[in-house]
């Protein structure tokens, strides 16, 4: 009575391909959620030697995300002190996932190497 004929091999090779993949994404997702999240840890560090472009000095800046979570609005702060007289930049990141690095450089008009220069991760948001 039933016109309907025997899936082929194809089609049970096609099934039990798609179910390991369900069966794989399902796995990758309930062990992303057992995982514990750290929260975010941004870090500001200079990276290499102050350069001279065109008459002001860049200095290169490498932010990473120490933290599991993303943070927002990183605030970036470097002070430069030449001769007691202190020049502050600022720079903002809008969002630093988990564990991601940027970099950012600063220009300043005095040569870095002639004074001080502290460079810091102030704040953040948690988005």
């Amino acid at each position: 009575m039933s016109d309907r004929t025997s899936r082929t091999a194809a089609e049970w090779t096609t099934l039990a391909i798609s179910c390991g993949v369900l069966l794989l994404v399902a796995w990758l997702v309930g062990s992303e959620m057992r995982v514990p999240r750290s929260p975010p840890a941004p870090v500001a560090t200079v990276i290499g030697e102050p350069r001279e472009v065109g008459g002001v000095h860049h200095v290169d800046v490498q932010v990473v995300n120490n933290g599991g979570e993303t943070a927002a609005n990183v605030q970036v702060t470097a002070v430069l002190t030449v001769g007691g007289e202190a020049t502050t930049a600022d720079q903002t990141i809008d969002f630093l996932a988990g564990r991601e690095e940027t970099d950012l450089v600063f220009v300043f008009a005095d040569d870095p190497a002639q004074g001080d220069l502290s460079v810091v991760a102030g704040g953040f948001e948690r988005p």
